[in-house]
């Protein structure tokens, strides 16, 4: 005997968020992806991990970490090929890639880097819940 039930979902606070998996790519995966990966995880509803395109990046990118993303970001098409490294070495179906063009001239961390990390991305991603955090990384 089936018993009929009404619930209020709008009552409910659900624990699952649709997190927004990002990952960055530079060509060692030293600083400017690193600085990244580090600069955005604390972010409420992101998750992110970082790669280089070189041989002997800390983590190389491999396309189980191009599967795993929703959103590619890279650090220089112009300077140094990521894009079109990205395009021709990986299946990328139709995912959402974008080059920051942000040149390795940044230290790792460096605070120059995080501002233009932030003015960039936040041109795809909505980063207004997590601002605060991230201008109090700047200090």
């Amino acid at each position: 005997m089936a018993i009929g039930v009404s619930i209020d979902t709008s009552l409910i606070k659900w624990d699952i968020i649709d997190m927004k998996k990002l990952l960055f790519i530079c060509t060692s995966n030293i600083k400017r992806s690193v600085t990244a990966e580090k600069l955005f995880c604390n972010c409420s509803g992101i998750e992110t991990k970082s790669a280089g395109t070189y041989k002997l990046a800390t983590i190389r990118v491999n396309q189980e970490l191009v599967d795993w993303a929703d959103t590619i970001f890279v650090m220089a098409e112009e300077q140094e090929g990521h894009l079109s490294y990205m395009k021709d070495n990986f299946n990328i179906d139709e995912k959402p890639i974008y080059d920051l063009a942000i040149s390795d001239v940044y230290a790792t961390d460096d605070k120059d880097l995080k501002v233009e990390l932030i003015k960039k991305v936040s041109k795809y991603i909505d980063l207004k819940a997590c601002l605060d955090d991230l201008l109090t990384s700047l200090k």
